[in-house]
């Protein structure tokens, strides 16, 4: 009964962070008009897709993985036009990290100092700016990551290191297979783990074990992806899901930098770039991980160590092995500010961390009120509770659109703006916005869009413009007009957006 409520206790803790803190963080939280960030419009609109029928890859085309979109869909159905059921799957995600996060710190902290150390390293994590807007997808990996890290250190610092349980293997496999379906680049992390496990069976000369070890943990992976092939098999979808998830991407969305060129580039726009925006964080992060490694102050356990960095190595070759250095990518590091926030903990004097120790709730509550009330007027997205619903050109354009008798509409020439979800209306083309391919590479997504315009397969258009200079597309204009604009910021940019209506459409 204890170990269930402390469980209980341990959880709900854990939520009330979540959702506090994402509240002011997360433009998808009912404090915010809209969340105006492209990516989390397009996975809403497909996972929206999804519940209405859809297969994605075969009906819709899109790059991440269906359990993202499945995500989404579910939250649709909590809140089809708003944000507000993302912000709760978004909270559920967080929640589960931070539960994890607080039960690493309890491997070196008595509960109420793993409760401080939980509220900082949350705070810390959203309040970054590679948390970005909020709702990517690094956000549903990270609780796996939390999960099977905390495996993992608990293995190694307490118990025989070299006989992990089939059980625990199977699950942290489900866990990796999981992730795969999300984001399958951030997978790298997985395989650091893994790595680590089969290196304390070898050096314990347990190779039997550590071929057992390895099927086990396959096998949790395999598992992972049965129900998604099953699902596609039986929706015909199955060749579209492999030829667009996997080698679409693999094929096309990659720099042609080679590995090396592209690792030293993102080290220092790491260094240069994002922890100058983020300066505390970036010294916390860059302290913790030397001091962890180097000292003994933190953990004295090799094993400890190498059970960290090793999958955390991995996790930096496979996020950006590849080329691409979108900001947001960082957000899956961001778990690792732990470090940070255990070693500071640790190097404080014995008398002053006691003291903390012995008012750590009174502590936690004045935290939590101080961050908020940071969050409140300094986090990088409070600028959006500025604005109105009425003053956004994706509720203006939805109102127009929505005079007409059951539109259809299309995404112009770049990513999906949240025209879609403000209109509610689901795109009825196979693409529904150029992706983030280079024409020269990809030119299909860009082609389609060009061909149902040409053919005027579509009652309105949206697009993003310059606002410096005069847009033309002769294309366009030839069948289409242009009803409405409206400038407005969007990532520290002012931003032209337009809709076109398709010549002689009646209400």
């Amino acid at each position: 009964m204890n170990i269930k409520n402390d469980f209980f206790k341990a959880f709900s803790f854990t939520v009330l962070i979540a959702g506090l803190f994402l509240l002011f963080a997360s433009k998808s939280s009912p404090i915010y008009p809209l969340n105006d960030w492209v990516d989390a419009n397009a996975i809403f609109t497909v996972g929206k897709s999804m519940m209405d029928g859809k297969v994605v890859y075969k009906d819709i085309f899109e790059q991440k993985g269906p359990t993202l979109y499945l995500i989404h869909g579910v939250g649709s159905l909590i809140s089809h036009n708003t944000f507000i059921g993302i912000y709760l799957m978004e909270v559920i995600a967080f929640a589960f990290f931070l539960f994890f996060g607080r039960r690493i710190f309890r491997l070196y902290f008595n509960p109420q100092l793993s409760n401080l150390s939980t509220i900082l390293l949350a705070f810390f994590m959203v309040n970054v700016t590679n948390f970005v807007h909020g709702d990517s997808a690094e956000e549903y990996c990270i609780p796996l990551l939390g999960a099977s890290l905390f495996y993992l250190i608990r293995h190694l610092k307490e118990g025989n290191r070299s006989l992990m349980s089939f059980k625990m293997l199977l699950v942290n496999g489900i866990l990796a297979g999981s992730v795969i379906w999300i984001k399958y680049s951030m997978i790298g992390f997985w395989f650091g783990w893994m790595l680590v496990v089969l290196f304390t069976l070898l050096i314990d000369k347990k190779i039997f074990r550590a071929f057992q070890a390895s099927l086990v943990f396959l096998l949790g992976m395999v598992l992972s992806g049965i129900p998604w092939f099953i699902y596609f098999y039986s929706v015909g979808g199955l060749s579209n899901f492999i030829d667009v998830y996997f080698i679409t991407n693999i094929k096309y969305y990659a720099s042609s930098s080679g590995m090396l060129m592209n690792l030293v580039t993102i080290i220092g726009k790491i260094i240069l770039v994002y922890f100058r925006q983020n300066p505390v964080f970036g010294i916390l992060f860059l302290v913790g991980l030397a001091g962890f490694t180097i000292t003994k102050k933190a953990e004295s356990s090799k094993m400890v160590k190498l059970g960290i960095l090793v999958p955390f190595v991995f996790l930096f070759l496979s996020v950006y092995g590849g080329g691409i250095r979108l900001d947001y990518y960082f957000q899956i590091f961001t778990p690792f500010i732990f470090l940070g926030i255990l070693f500071v903990l640790k190097l404080m004097p014995s008398n002053l961390l006691s003291i903390i120790q012995s008012k750590a709730n009174y502590f936690a509550v004045g935290t939590i009120v101080i961050l908020c009330i940071i969050m409140n007027f300094r986090h990088h997205n409070s600028y959006m509770r500025d604005y109105n619903k009425a003053d956004l050109f994706q509720y203006q354009f939805a109102d127009y659109i929505k005079e007409y008798n059951n539109p259809t509409l299309l995404n112009y020439m770049f990513l999906d703006m949240g025209v879609y979800n403000t209109a509610n209306i689901e795109p009825t083309t196979f693409y529904y916005m150029k992706h983030n391919f280079d024409y020269d590479v990809y030119p299909f997504d860009v082609d389609a869009l060009n061909s149902y315009v040409r053919n005027k397969e579509i009652d309105f258009v949206v697009l993003r413009a310059n606002t410096d200079k005069p847009y033309t597309n002769e294309l366009l204009e030839a069948n289409y007009t242009l009803v409405m604009e409206k400038n407005q910021y969007y990532e520290e940019e002012i931003h032209r957006f337009m809709l076109y209506r398709l010549n002689g459409l009646e209400k």
